[in-house]
């Protein structure tokens, strides 16, 4: 099969995984929209918080899927797989514990951060326990994910997916505004129709794992083999966590600066967002399905293929990413009001999308060359690039655009473009310059 053919059957999947969670991200924002702006605003800034410890418990699954898809590539036994997946589960497990009862315990904490006061702290309080306390299932759930789709199964993720998100939308139609002989729980409703969903990817997904590389065989699996694998995921898991780490915590600090612009900037940022998870949703799917082939060709000793494959997709991301950019500009008007009538935040939230080039200008380009370079094991320079611009570009310029020049949201629009160019120039020539390498083998010999 063609390479750009394989690719695309890799990643259209993974698209339509996206799409479909985009497409429901907008529903539940549409539902809730219905029942009140404010609670919107509230689950947006909730989500920040909770995005961020998502990424930290990321670690182990980033770094497992690395390994697992250059041991695939490279054909290695089946007992190394199994212990790469048990040992992730494990770890993960009790990570996924261990967050879910910090959140729990300093929940008022974390959202005094953010300055809410009123309705809006009242919904992002209420939104937040509740998914805060199964936050385990996620991070579970996520080491499923990732052995399915080093082993190049994204369409069974992807109709795992469809699943997930079916039940999300009934419950939240039935526990949002109380049918079926349920009350109408509004905000909670919403976080329970998501906890719920997430449990049914767990057991479907889990089952799956099992039949596919577990049912039937003898596992060999020991602590000590646990102990022996757990420092070359975290090597590679590490800095590439570290790196999401750093982009979605400085995201945070922006979002501290949104809220103090007032609940309109909270309710605008959130539905430009909504809007803008479409444009990118592409760069995404393909950034993942190019991991995988380049995780494959590293592990197998094909090289330059890795390289080749990572330039063609950064060009092929750039231009998709223009042309949905471009529709979203054009028809931005339309589409906000699908999810408010709102006049103030019409007008602000339809402005702030103008900047949106700015931003995918450079993010379709990350999005590549960011997993192309986890892919091969050059985990640590995108760590780096990351700390230096989400920081010294990204949060510096929107306190100065915000609050030193008062340009308000959009401030913060132009900021993140600035940010996502320059990692995006940044990692082009690391790719460009270095040949991709084979990191694991040379770890192995480590150990």
């Amino acid at each position: 099969m063609n390479e750009q053919m394989k690719l695309l059957k890799l990643s259209f999947p993974l698209f339509f995984e996206s799409l479909l969670f985009t497409v429901i991200g907008s529903v539940d924002t549409l539902m809730l929209s219905n029942y009140s702006d404010t609670a919107v605003g509230a689950v947006g800034v909730a989500n920040q918080i909770l995005f961020l410890v998502l990424i930290a418990g990321n670690v182990i699954a980033q770094g497992a899927g690395i390994l697992m898809t250059q041991y695939v590539g490279a054909k290695r036994k089946s007992e190394d797989l199994e212990t790469l997946t048990i040992t992730a589960l494990i770890v993960n497990t009790v990570l996924g514990l261990f967050f879910s009862a910090l959140l729990v315990l300093f929940s008022p904490e974390l959202l005094s951060i953010m300055d809410l006061n009123g309705e809006m702290l009242r919904f992002s309080s209420e939104y937040f326990i509740i998914i805060s306390r199964y936050l385990f299932l996620h991070l579970m759930t996520m080491t499923f994910s990732v052995y399915l789709r080093s082993h190049g199964e994204t369409k069974t993720t992807l109709k795992v997916s469809v699943l997930m998100n079916i039940v999300n939308v009934v419950l939240n139609y039935i526990l949002i505004y109380g049918h079926a002989g349920f009350d109408a729980l509004g905000v909670q409703g919403a976080a329970y129709a998501t906890v719920i969903s997430r449990l049914v990817g767990f057991v479907v997904l889990g089952s799956i794992v099992y039949r596919m590389g577990f049912y039937q065989k003898t596992i060999r699996f020991t602590p000590a083999s646990m102990m022996n694998v757990l420092p070359r995921i975290l090597k590679l898991g590490a800095p590439a966590a570290g790196e999401q780490i750093s982009y979605n915590l400085a995201k945070f600090v922006m979002m501290i600066f949104i809220t103090r612009l007032g609940d309109v900037a909270i309710t605008a940022y959130s539905y430009s967002n909504t809007l803008a998870g479409f444009v990118y949703i592409f760069s995404v799917s393909l950034g993942q399905g190019t991991a995988i082939m380049i995780g494959w060709y590293t592990g197998s000793g094909h090289k330059e293929k890795a390289k080749i494959l990572g330039t063609h997709s950064a060009k092929l991301s750039f231009s998709i990413s223009m042309i949905l950019c471009t529709l979203l500009v054009v028809f931005r008007v339309p589409f906000l009001r699908i999810l408010t009538d709102n006049p103030e935040i019409l007008t602000l939230a339809g402005h702030v999308l103008l900047f949106n080039f700015i931003v995918e200008a450079g993010r379709s380009q990350n999005l590549i060359y960011v997993n192309a370079l986890r892919a091969v094991g050059d985990v640590n320079y995108p760590f780096r690039v990351s700390l230096f611009s989400m920081w010294g570009i990204g949060v510096f310029f929107s306190y100065i655009f915000t609050v030193s020049l008062s340009f308000g949201l959009p401030g913060i629009w132009i900021a993140l473009g600035l940010d996502e160019i320059v990692r995006a120039l940044l990692f082009r020539k690391r790719w460009l310059m270095d040949p991709p390498q084979t990191p694991f083998t040379t770890m192995e010999k480590q150990v």
